[in-house]
């Protein structure tokens, strides 16, 4: 899971002006730079710690140097000011947010930020084709996406929602967009293959939701206290509440371990997830995966209980 985003842009800046040719050249003759995407709704974000925390931690493994998180959410605001309509000020302050940050040549890095309309999960469920390939610097949410961009061709060629990426020795790690769950029947837990990949901003809320003691209870739009980074647990558990006349989801525990390619049909359920949303998975090559609605209504429920951070 890495750097492909289908979502129209209707306004790039880069350092807080409109782009221009010479702002883009290095970054489209080099094709060098790392990045975060979000769902922004009315101006606030989920996991904005974790953005920030992504984009200072591969800003330092890459080029050496500190990310201004302050300065990564001025450029974020200013955007969103300056959008033109629809997805501008006027309107309802949804949207899709990219933040890439590139090296300039100087020394330093440039920060861009592109604005679309709000995406949400497909409706799904989803049909994913297997494939071999592993991302370079899989743990880093780079621009260097050729291979995810052909290998999801490639699966949309035959037929295919999505590409799921496997090892050459056939374990699991990642679709091209996003990361991906199994839930195993008793006891129930979502395991996440340990697969190179991305630790993803919504894998890593649904853990800290799946955390003992977390409510699973939705919340409204929230100002977060402080942004304090969020570590994604090995392992966590939790009984998702539900809504009154609603079925009491299933204990959940959730953690990292192998999975293979040959073992997908033996789990209880299986889904993706990344910013837009959770969706599930119905078909991994030619084996059916069972889709279970009481497991996916105690994930959404856990990930609708996640506070929403003002940028």
């Amino acid at each position: 899971m890495g750097s492909v985003d289908m979502t129209p842009l209707t306004h790039v800046e880069v350092d807080g002006h409109p782009a221009g040719v010479d702002d883009l050249r290095h970054l489209a003759l080099a094709n060098d730079g790392h990045l975060t995407t979000m769902q922004v709704r009315a101006g606030r974000v989920r996991g904005l710690a974790l953005h920030l925390r992504r984009l200072d931690r591969a800003n330092q493994e890459l080029y050496g140097t500190y990310l201004d998180g302050g300065l990564v959410r001025d450029r974020i605001r200013h955007a969103l000011a300056t959008t033109p309509a629809p997805h501008g000020p006027a309107e309802s302050g949804d949207a899709t947010v990219r933040t890439v940050v590139f090296p300039t040549g100087t020394g330093s890095v440039s920060i861009l930020v592109s604005i679309g309309p709000p995406a949400e999960p497909a409706a799904g469920p989803l049909r994913l084709c297997s494939l071999r390939y592993q991302r370079p610097f899989p743990h880093i949410k780079h621009v260097g996406s050729f291979g995810q961009i052909h290998f999801g061709r490639l699966a949309r060629g035959r037929g295919f929602d999505d590409a799921l990426l496997v090892t050459g020795e056939g374990l699991v790690c990642e679709t091209t967009v996003a990361n991906i769950g199994f839930v195993t029947a008793a006891p129930a837990r979502v395991i996440w293959p340990d697969g190179p990949s991305l630790v993803g901003v919504t894998m890593a809320l649904l853990d800290e939701r799946l955390r003992p003691g977390a409510t699973a209870e939705p919340v409204a739009h929230q100002v977060p206290a402080a942004a304090a980074a969020v570590t994604a647990p090995d392992t966590a558990t939790i009984v998702p509440a539900a809504a009154a006349g609603e079925e009491r989801g299933p204990l959940l525990e959730s953690r990292r371990e192998p999975v293979r390619l040959a073992d997908v049909g033996h789990f209880r359920a299986a889904f993706v997830a990344n910013a837009r949303g959770i969706v599930p998975v119905d078909r991994i090559d030619t084996t059916p995966v069972p889709v279970n609605e009481t497991v996916l209504a105690a994930l959404r429920r856990a990930y609708a209980s996640v506070p929403w951070d003002e940028i």
